[in-house]
């Protein structure tokens, strides 16, 4: 399966304080939908809004920053369904009849999938790889994710989520004996205390080795389409495999030799919850289902979104309109995840020597991917120093000092990269605005399987 999206329903559940005036400020992004069942993902300054059904009929709507929906009249573009095999079918959109409301017509839908949206409204408004993630199961489970996430979590059809499994993913998760020398965890690099990431430039693994890139968080993985920096990795299990195996990290010789060692501590426990004994697949299914309950929302930026005016302070909103305005951020870190799912090569410690890290192309082979790394999410970005895939700039100010240079000059740099003229006020506005994507602290200790399953725990 296929996982990640970048849209998503932000709901007013859970919000005090709420006191909008009806009237909106010229940078407000309501991320409400406007009709029932719509999912809202920004594409910019605008919004669009879609409503997948079943039977194949795709409904959407496009509004401004007021959360006005607009005259359509204009728009050429496409619906772009991708199946599980990955295969994409396209389909266009066509307006209906002097309504507001653009409908595109596929074949019926059944399960999981991704709907990407590209067009044009106009001749300079573009919506290019706007995504959504649709259930169209027969038995669609929603979970009480937080504020500001998709109640509809991306879980494989092969590994559904059970109390049993994530509990023994969470033990699994803390426990060292997945690592050769007894030294290493999940939680060694993924530390809960620094939004499960870690304060060193690179990881260290068994017997003091040290890999060659920065530990992204676990947070919020259960939405990503692809892992790791160069995103070689499709799902969550199929990510956890390569730690338990990889030299420098967990350094397991085998998988005999991991699943002997974990026989006689969790044999019962993986009869359980899987109704056999353990294997790599159930090992890794666990772990992965744990992780799906690592959540990170009702950030106060979500809580300002969804209506409490309080919720940032003034800095926090001028650095908002910086973020989505002139400091050009939100071009690549779209809400609500803060990533566009992309890879781009910013020139971070790139000399295009043999020795460089060429990140994107390992997977890919083109020569277009060199030294390009995958969008980092931005939520609790505050909590995770050091930045970038190699850990290179100690602090936020240094990243978005690094940005406003237009980072690092190089052949392979992104266009999207220029410099951005911001001033040390901006700086400062920009910084008070990232701080609020901090969500709530997640409970490790005093989770149960059950609360997790439910939504009443407070990420």
């Amino acid at each position: 399966m296929l996982f990640g999206m970048y849209s998503g329903p932000w709901s007013k559940k859970g919000v005090s304080g709420s006191n909008r005036a009806p009237i909106h400020d010229e940078n407000f992004h309501m991320h409400d939908p406007l009709h029932d069942n719509g999912k809202v993902s920004m594409a910019g300054q605008f919004h669009l809004e879609l409503i997948s059904h079943k039977d194949g009929k795709h409904r959407m709507w496009v509004s401004n920053a007021f959360r006005q929906e607009m005259d359509p009249a204009g728009f050429h573009g496409v619906l772009k369904i991708e199946s599980p095999d990955g295969h994409v079918h396209s389909f266009p959109f066509e307006r209906v009849g002097r309504s507001k409301e653009l409908i595109a017509q596929s074949h019926p839908l059944k399960g999981q999938v991704w709907l990407t949206i590209d067009g044009m409204l106009g001749q300079s408004i573009p919506f290019h790889n706007v995504k959504f993630f649709w259930d169209h199961g027969s038995e669609m489970i929603e979970h009480n994710t937080p504020l500001g996430l998709d109640s509809m979590l991306p879980v494989p059809i092969n590994n559904p989520m059970t109390a049993e499994k994530v509990e023994l993913g969470r033990e699994l998760f803390f426990d060292t004996l997945l690592s050769v020398d007894n030294t290493v965890s999940c939680a060694t690099c993924h530390r809960p205390d620094y939004a499960f990431a870690e304060p060193l430039a690179v990881s260290k693994g068994v017997v003091g080795r040290t890999g060659q890139r920065n530990t992204p968080t676990v947070l919020n993985t259960a939405y990503l389409r692809s892992l790791a920096w160069d995103g070689r990795a499709p799902s969550l299990e199929e990510q956890t495999v390569d730690p338990l195996f990889n030299h420098v990290e967990m350094g397991m010789e085998d998988e005999k030799s991991l699943l002997g060692r974990l026989e006689s501590k969790y044999g019962e426990r993986f009869q359980q919850a899987f109704g056999g004994p353990a294997t790599l697949a159930t090992v890794t299914q666990a772990i992965s289902c744990f992780e799906r309950t690592l959540l990170s929302g009702n950030s106060k930026f979500d809580r300002f979104e969804a209506g409490d005016q309080d919720a940032i302070p003034a800095s926090a909103q001028r650095g908002r309109s910086l973020f989505f305005g002139k400091a050009r951020c939100g071009n690549c870190h779209i809400p609500p995840l803060f990533t566009d799912h992309k890879f781009h090569h910013l020139g971070v410690s790139w000399t295009g020597k043999s020795s460089d890290d060429r990140g994107r192309f390992e997977v890919t082979g083109n020569e277009k991917d060199l030294g390009a790394f995958k969008t980092p999410s931005l939520r609790d970005v505050s909590l995770t120093s050091p930045y970038m895939h190699d850990g290179s700039i100690d602090t936020l100010r240094g990243v978005l000092e690094f940005y406003n240079r237009g980072g690092q000059d190089t052949p392979h740099r992104d266009s999207l990269l220029k410099p951005l003229d911001l001033s040390l006020e901006e700086i400062n506005d920009l910084l008070s605005f990232l701080k609020t994507l901090e969500g709530q602290k997640i409970d490790i200790i005093n989770m149960t399987p059950k609360s997790i399953l439910n939504g009443n725990k407070t990420p």
